[in-house]
């Protein structure tokens, strides 16, 4: 069943997805409702499961980390082994993003590494385990990702209406272990208080405010999103995989106009088969076809080919790794 948001539900989600630790009255007083009234639906929303979580966005490069993925083509087992591999994935730490898919591929997963080794171990891992199970796939690495507000749900198009952010900053900065801590804990609670911090470290509050504070000023923590689980408004999730020529203007060109487009909440840059991939939020697969053609036909002379798929369910998404 479809969750029905009315314009109030709309303006908080997109209010939440700008900030996810905006306060209840900082966003009724933008969007001129009582605080109690933005209180009562984020809760029917989280309820309802409209809101699955409240995370942070952490800069790979300032952990000395990036992002590897692998996108797998899978075949010839029986549902008991298909439990089996994911309760493989889900149980080892390694993995962060693990992603249910149709189209070009089954499976897609994605790791936070700090090395090229790190990574390979992981998949020889998997491979040792459930590798006669996989017909091909498909390796690449994050170099730049952006992330932009769901404008579609007030229908704007305005590119100056939404945020853009750099998932990754530049250069390594190492941390103190409580500073770690306090990452991971709040990693998937981004509506923390600084009370609860600092209660669960047994830390001086003013301590922990500060941390995190001074982690926000490095650029460490970029930013505060509001995770949804899409399907529940009736809108579907796609990844759509640019494979281009590859000169560096075109690929900017293609970033920069992908951006200003509503149901465009994802565009990341990468090493692999393709060098961008886009991801796109539409009530529909006709919608999805439409912009895809857009963009294919926008840029007809830097794009060689698209892959895409369907993601039907994130079953695992960490935006902070267990094992650091």
């Amino acid at each position: 069943m479809v969750y029905k948001l009315d314009l109030i539900d709309r303006k908080i989600l997109m209010e939440l997805d700008t900030d996810a630790r905006a306060s209840f009255a900082k966003i009724g007083k933008r969007i001129g409702v009582g605080k109690n009234n933005v209180q009562y639906r984020v809760a029917r929303l989280i309820e309802d499961g409209v809101i699955k979580k409240f995370v942070l966005q952490p800069s790979l490069a300032k952990l000395g980390l990036f992002l590897g993925k692998i996108y797998l083509q899978m075949s010839g087992y029986t549902e008991q082994t298909d439990e089996s591999i994911y309760k493989f994935l889900l149980n080892d730490k390694r993995i962060s993003w693990v992603a249910k898919c149709e189209g070009n591929w089954d499976m897609m997963l994605g790791a936070y590494v700090e090395n090229v080794q790190q990574f390979n171990k992981l998949r020889n891992d998997f491979f040792e385990r459930f590798g006669q199970y996989v017909n091909n796939y498909d390796v690449v690495f994050l170099t730049e990702g952006r992330t932009s507000q769901r404008t579609y749900l007030l229908n704007k198009k305005s590119f100056h209406s939404k945020k853009v952010e750099d998932f990754m900053g530049k250069g390594k900065i190492k941390l103190k272990k409580n500073d770690v801590n306090i990452l991971r804990f709040i990693s998937n609670n981004a509506r923390f208080s600084y009370t609860e911090v600092a209660k669960k470290f047994r830390m001086n509050v003013k301590t922990v405010q500060s941390r995190i504070k001074k982690m926000e000023q490095m650029g460490i923590i970029q930013g505060y999103v509001t995770f949804l689980d899409i399907r529940k408004i009736g809108y579907n999730f796609f990844k759509l995989c640019l494979h281009t020529r590859g000169k560096t203007q075109s690929v900017n060109d293609i970033v920069k106009y992908c951006l200003e487009l509503p149901n465009v909440v994802h565009v990341i840059e990468s090493v692999g088969p393709w060098e961008v991939e886009l991801e796109i939020e539409t009530e529909n697969l006709q919608d999805f076809y439409d912009l895809m053609h857009n963009i294919r036909n926008k840029f007809s002379d830097s794009i060689k080919k698209t892959d895409f798929v369907v993601i039907v369910d994130e079953v695992k998404l960490d935006f902070f790794p267990a094992w650091y």
